[in-house]
C-alpha cells in the first residue's frame, strides 16, 4: 500500500470520530448534524488520502482495479458494492476501516501506545 503514514493515521482518526460521533452521545441526544459533518469529513479524507482507493479495496479484500471496475459498471454506487462483500451499511465499513488502519500502522511500526497517544491527543484538541 503506498498511502504515507500520516495520511493512514488521518484517516483512522477520522472513522473514529465519524463511528463516535454516528453511536455515542450525539446520536442518543438526536443530534445528527454533528454525526453529518464527521462523515462528511471522513468522505473529504478518503477523496484526499485515498484517493486510488486502495485502502478501500484493501478493506474490501480486492484489488483498485476491480473496485473501481464495479463502481463503473452497471450503476453501481458504494452502498451496492459495500453489501456485495457483505458490509451491512457504511458505518460497518468504516469500523473495519479503521481495523484495517490500526493493522497497517502496526505493520509500520507503530505501537498499540503510539496509536492511543495520537488519538487522545485529537480528542484533547478538540474538546
Amino acid at each position: 500500500m503506498k498511502i504515507a503514514t500520516k495520511a493512514l493515521a488521518t484517516i483512522m482518526l477520522t472513522a473514529m470520530l465519524a463511528l463516535a460521533a454516528s453511536s455515542g452521545a450525539s446520536a442518543a441526544s438526536g443530534d445528527s448534524a454533528t454525526s453529518q459533518r464527521n462523515d462528511k469529513k471522513l468522505s473529504r479524507s478518503y477523496r484526499k488520502h485515498d484517493r486510488k482507493m486502495e485502502l478501500r479495496a484493501a478493506t474490501l479484500g480486492e484489488t483498485v482495479d476491480e473496485l473501481k471496475t464495479e463502481l463503473r459498471d452497471s450503476e453501481n454506487n458504494f452502498a451496492r458494492v459495500l453489501k456485495k462483500h457483505g458490509f451491512k451499511n457504511e458505518k460497518a465499513f468504516n469500523v473495519a476501516m479503521v481495523g484495517k488502519s490500526k493493522d497497517e500502522l502496526k505493520r509500520r511500526g507503530w505501537s498499540d501506545e503510539k496509536i492511543a497517544e495520537l488519538v487522545e491527543k485529537r480528542l484533547q484538541r478538540l474538546s
